[in-house]
């Protein structure tokens, strides 16, 4: 019986107005398989659009205690963190050299919270620790570092039957995310119409990126094997190739770093944006 899966997945594809393609369809198969596995722990890498940290960005942060913002239709409530293990899984990576930070409490947008409840079927249906990947802010960790990251949270957790999850991706270009960090509250009436009149100026300028599928290609096959030699190019110019949001995936490499095995894509689809699923078998 097999200790660990994981699975990787796009967020915001369970939305009434999300296509109702492979993708939709391979996240219903991923849910049946993480029920057949049964973990007794949810090791969630996920990601932030500037909502959850504001003051203080960390590049990487183990969450002890978490609610979900109900953000872009979300969930909302508390999450089922085992904080002692949090607790005990931070020291042993500042013991591992690694500079992680400690969030005693975070309220976690739909990085988390649509990707969990899509496969778990709500937030609280099992204990999910969350560990923060910074992908929003630059700068961000290199690839090799995340998933360093992921196997030392691997090598913690071996004894243990994990679902790893990475939330984000893949290719696509955010706007919104150009401009620097600036640490600023808005409220999500104030984020949405700012983000609204961000894309209307880059559609008015013609400055939309317009992506190809390369950059997806590219990544799918570095995580489809077990192999690292992939890690030091996947980012080079990632912006010109895969757009600022493809930093979200990340997320995955700490996730397939942790559990160790190659992923097999259950689908993949690319408009002007990459979407997929991903999932050990």
């Amino acid at each position: 019986m097999k200790k660990c899966l994981t699975v990787c997945s796009s967020h915001l594809i369970t939305l009434p107005s999300a296509p109702h393609g492979p993708v939709r369809a391979a996240i219903a198969d991923a849910a049946a398989a993480v029920a057949e596995f049964d973990p007794e722990l949810v090791v969630f890498f996920g990601t932030d659009h500037r909502r959850a940290f504001r003051s203080v960005v960390p590049t990487f942060a183990v969450v002890l205690s978490a609610t979900a913002q109900g953000d872009v239709a979300g969930p909302s409530g508390a999450y089922d963190v085992p904080s002692s293990l949090g607790r005990e899984l931070v020291a042993d990576l500042v013991s591992h050299d690694f500079d992680i930070a400690t969030a005693y409490e975070a309220a976690l947008d739909h990085a988390f919270g649509h990707t969990a409840r899509d496969l778990l079927g709500s937030i609280s249906a099992r204990p999910i620790l969350p560990i923060f990947i910074n992908c929003a802010s630059p700068p961000h960790a290199s690839f090799r570092r995340a998933a360093s990251l992921g196997r030392r949270v691997g090598s913690f957790f071996e004894d243990k039957r994990v679902l790893y999850v990475g939330s984000g991706g893949l290719a696509h270009d955010l706007p919104g995310f150009r401009e620097p960090e600036t640490g600023a509250v808005l409220t999500e009436e104030e984020r949405q119409a700012w983000i609204k009149s961000v894309n209307e100026r880059a559609r008015a300028e013609g400055t939309i990126r317009e992506l190809v599928r390369t950059w997806d290609e590219a990544f799918l096959a570095g995580v489809g094997g077990t192999s690292w030699e992939w890690l030091d190019e996947i980012g080079v110019d990632l912006v010109e190739r895969g757009g600022n949001g493809a930093a979200e995936c990340l997320t995955w490499t700490a996730a397939w770093a942790a559990g160790g095995q190659a992923l097999t894509v259950l689908a993949h689809e690319f408009d002007t944006n990459g979407r997929a699923v991903v999932m050990s078998v």
